[in-house]
């Protein structure tokens, strides 16, 4: 998990507008071949799953806290599903040290920007397929045209910086 950036306790993502499309969202930033749901807004990824062994389907009872049609697991039970696009490579971003760009483009800025951004996760996910790097910073995402910063942002010092992977 810590390559998709924070998490808050028992490496999972929890947020209060959890639905299973977000959830597979932010596991997909990580690369992560399934995703979990549980206990209404928490969000678990990784490569295999089964480890405590199966329960019955039934235990799984509890509404998503971002849409209450969907099921979210219950208390200790994970729903767990497949990644429907999973790919190999490409979408996952991994911390960097910063490079920073000198030049100038006739094609349009280096970056646009996405602000107010809840967390660095939705800095991520507002990252498209035009995107392929993020700066994080005090509410403000960087959406990057290049796995670079541009001299417009060397101002800003703080912040997580992410490259796709």
């Amino acid at each position: 998990m810590s390559t998709i950036g924070p998490y808050t306790q028992k490496n999972c993502v929890i947020r209060d507008d959890i639905t299973l499309q977000l959830c597979s969202q932010i596991c997909e930033l990580g690369n992560f071949k399934y995703f979990g749901a549980q206990y209404r807004k928490e969000c678990f990824c990784g490569n295999s799953y089964g480890s405590q062994g199966a329960a019955p389907e039934s235990d799984c009872n509890m509404n998503c806290a971002g849409n209450a049609s969907q099921i979210c697991g219950s208390g200790g039970r994970n729903s767990v599903y497949l990644q429907f696009n999973h790919r190999p490579i490409g979408n996952k971003f991994v911390e960097a040290p910063r490079v920073y760009l000198n030049a100038t483009s006739s094609g349009g800025p280096f970056y646009r920007t996405l602000q107010p951004a809840r967390s660095l996760i939705d800095c991520l996910l507002g990252c498209d397929a035009s995107c392929q790097a993020t700066l994080f910073h005090q509410g403000t995402c960087y959406l990057l045209k290049l796995p670079a910063l541009p001299q417009q942002l060397v101002g800003v010092q703080d912040g997580k910086f992410f490259v796709r992977g």
